[in-house]
């Protein structure tokens, strides 16, 4: 095993959490607990902390792009706050046109909680997979195209996040 597996890094991602459906907020919530929210959950995603994942101008324009759609009353659902994880997520590898289309094809599959939790399972074992070079990692027995294309998003995340949090780790060494 070497350093970096050791690394306060690696042991963060091994124990992050992406939550479920059913552990989204309940209660419908304003765009700052939106943001506070998604930035606790999308915590371990940041290279630097200053970092800012999400603002309420992003949100905006994923409204206004129809990514997301509009609150109601200004208080933003369950169903808002997975899409805007999601965004967030894969906002760091895809266009904002590309992530449109991944997820209108999930969409038009899936219930948007089975799509949602299937992206949150995905995207803990793309970590395992890239942090710990886990091969007993068990593979989905979904294989879909549309399943297809999330194991591909969310390892190429994975990976990206693995290359930054390294060469953090390498930083952070050389400094000491």
């Amino acid at each position: 095993m070497n350093k970096f597996e050791e690394s306060v890094y690696t042991k963060e991602i091994l124990k992050f959490h992406f939550p479920r459906y059913n552990e989204l907020p309940n209660i419908e919530l304003y765009m700052d607990q939106v943001i506070s929210f998604t930035e606790d959950v999308l915590e371990v995603f940041k290279i630097y902390e200053k970092e800012k994942l999400i603002t309420s101008s992003m949100v905006n324009n994923y409204v206004k792009q129809g990514l997301v759609s509009p609150p109601v009353k200004k208080k933003y659902t369950k169903h808002h706050i997975a899409y805007i994880i999601v965004v967030c997520s894969l906002k760091q590898i895809l266009s904002i046109s590309e992530i449109c289309d991944l997820i209108k094809i999930q969409i038009d599959t899936y219930p948007i909680e089975e799509a949602y939790d299937y992206f949150a399972r995905e995207m803990e074992k793309a970590f395992r997979i890239a942090f710990i070079e886990d091969d007993d990692v068990e593979e989905s027995s979904n294989n879909t195209y549309e399943a297809k294309i999330v194991r591909l998003a969310t390892k190429s995340l994975a990976n990206k996040i693995y290359l930054q949090k390294y060469l953090l780790f390498k930083e952070d060494e050389e400094k000491h």
